[in-house]
């Protein structure tokens, strides 16, 4: 924190007396501030001290900074106190070690702007009291990750295999459900019923199945369709072009949507939990294990990430991160406790290509030939490219499963693949070129035995793609961007000149109901929204605002435009879009 000889009287004289490097420091640690850019000083200052913004910056500051911040507003609230006072009585509540810890969050707090004046004399932000006012003692030393190391390719081999075993529960489940969709419930999602016997038959237990068919689901490769006779779940076009993709290719796709789901898997599969902090707690969840050099175990992963984000810490998000968890070990993203190859790339945010490069080294090969037996046995000495397996899958029937697969060819398999393809000379070639050796000789008769009676041929099933989900608008905080804005707060540039949000905002048309729902989430969860607004003289404006209040039919707000709280009323209000705020 800096040394000042004059006190400013206020958060307004002490955001004119910053430097423009420190002017830099606030808006970086608070990215809202300037999207849009505030005209003035007075702008910002009104900004910086709303209750929305505020809980943007707590969310990502750990259990130190939350504490010095309930001791400085109780030191405060007599008068302004001094910042070696609140390092002082809050590291002999944390432990005399943390000293330096401390005082480094003090100083960041004043750089944000939570905190203001200079050393001799600070103040606290009113509304950060309400926040903070029962923030615990936090634990010292900080929880950290003390399970023994695993050796790098033993933590690839494993998340290799866990991945290719999601990617075959993927490609057998499209498969079936392209003959016999999967039945849709009224409520949505799949039955419990058919979910038991799906998860039965593929011989794996019931969470594996909903975390797989979820996460197809997320990718895009599952949706509800149309059959003759009613609606079911089965595979997109987006599946076969998946399908023809390599191995690495088909796992980082898989990857890439969990990370960007806004769901958990549930109970029941294809009904995921949705949660608006879901996709913040699983990069939480990946960030506390990046610094771990050996494994972890869960529950102290939960003891980092509540340490590190106190701000959502409870039953709820230890039971949400336990199922990120048991999910990202199925994706191969984590394996012995330990972040994989692919887990890293999600959490640096590469793209699927630079991810699927990255696994490709680590996934096993797959094969393009099988031993047929004359014993009407298929062995499959290791996975299989997907369009092999798949027409093995509907000629055959799979008998057991490991490292190899032993599929048997019965009157019924026969029967059901004649059903897609009636020409028995077609499969008899089929298994020909696949097999290591000459297709046995009870094998080829057994099917053109079956093709004299051929059954009704049957259509396989695809849906449509679903509508891409409703577009969140996601701003970024750039170096230009923040030496214009303090250009523009040391009045060397207008406003105008700078436009970081998006012109051609599209706010979807809400009926009253849904607009008092999504207002009282978005002031939960502290978002900035778009909403239409009908004005007094009958015309619609598009209002950038951070919702504060929610009662007796208004809104208390802050009008990014208007730079100052207002309240509207919500009969008035016909549409919201949300707005994403990141650095």
């Amino acid at each position: 924190m800096r040394m000042s000889t004059s006190q400013p009287r206020t958060l307004a004289d002490d955001l004119r007396s910053r430097t423009d490097a420190e002017l830099v420091e606030l808006l970086t640690a608070r990215p809202d501030l300037v999207n849009p850019i505030p005209s003035d000083m007075r702008a910002l200052t009104t900004r910086a001290a709303t209750a929305p913004s505020i809980s943007r910056f707590l969310d990502d500051v750990d259990a130190v900074h939350h504490y010095a911040l309930r001791i400085a507003c109780a030191l405060s609230d007599a008068g302004p106190t001094s910042t070696d006072v609140i390092v002082k009585a809050t590291s002999k509540d944390i432990g005399a070690k943390s000293r330096a810890v401390v005082s480094q969050a003090v100083d960041r707090l004043w750089s944000a702007a939570l905190l203001w004046g200079n050393q001799d004399k600070v103040n606290v932000i009113t509304a950060v009291r309400d926040q903070v006012m029962n923030a615990p003692v936090p634990s010292w030393p900080p929880p950290t990750c003390s399970a023994g190391a695993v050796a790098d390719d033993e933590v690839e081999a494993q998340a290799a295999l866990h991945a290719r075993r999601t990617l075959s529960v993927i490609e057998e489940v499209c498969e079936r459900w392209r003959r016999d969709p999967g039945p849709v419930l009224r409520s949505g999602g799949l039955s419990t019923r058919a979910a038991d016997a799906l998860a039965d038959s593929l011989g794996i237990d019931r969470f594996e199945l909903t975390c797989a068919i979820d996460v197809a689901h997320a990718a895009g490769l599952i949706a509800i369709g149309s059959t003759p006779d009613d609606v079911g779940w089965m595979p997109t076009e987006a599946f076969d072009a998946w399908c023809d993709s390599t191995p690495a290719r088909r796992w980082a796709a898989l990857v890439q949507a969990w990370l960007n789901s806004g769901s958990v898997s549930s109970d029941r599969p294809l009904a995921p939990d949705e949660h608006p902090f879901i996709a913040p707690w699983r990069r939480q969840m990946l960030l506390a294990l990046t610094d771990s050099r050996g494994g972890c175990e869960l529950k102290t992963v939960v003891q980092i990430i509540d340490f590190r984000w106190p701000r959502r810490a409870g039953k709820k998000r230890a039971s949400v991160i336990e199922t990120l968890w048991r999910e990202a070990v199925l994706l191969g993203v984590v394996a012995f406790g330990k972040l994989t190859q692919i887990g890293h790339c999600a959490v640096e945010g590469v793209d699927v290509a630079t991810m699927a490069k990255k696994a490709s080294g680590h996934v096993v090969a797959e094969s393009d030939h099988v031993h047929v037996q004359a014993d009407h046995t298929i062995i499959a000495p290791g996975p299989l490219r997907p369009a092999i397996g798949h027409r093995l899958r509907e000629i055959a029937d799979i008998e057991s499963r490991g490292h190899a697969t032993v599929l048997r060819l019965t009157p019924t398999s026969i029967k059901r693949a004649l059903e897609v393809e009636p020409d028995a000379d077609v499969w008899i070639e089929f298994l020909d070129s696949v097999s290591t050796k000459a297709l046995p000789q009870p094998v080829a008769y057994m099917i053109s035995d079956a093709a004299r009676t051929p059954p009704a041929s049957r259509p396989r099933l695809t849906a449509p793609p679903e509508p891409a989900p409703r577009r969140r608008f996601r701003t970024t905080v750039r170096p230009a961007v923040l030496d214009r804005a303090v250009r523009v707060l040391r009045a060397q540039e207008s406003r105008e000149s700078i436009s970081p949000i998006p012109s051609d905002v599209d706010v979807p048309k809400m009926e009253s109901a849904t607009v008092v729902a999504q207002l009282r989430y978005s002031i939960d969860h502290n978002e900035t929204i778009h909403l239409t607004h009908v004005e007094s003289d009958g015309s619609t404006a598009v209002l950038l605002v951070d919702p504060i209040r929610l009662g007796g039919g208004s809104l208390t707000a802050y009008d990014h435009h208007a730079e100052q709280v207002r309240t509207l009323a919500v009969s008035r209000i016909n549409g919201i879009a949300t707005l994403q705020i990141s650095a």
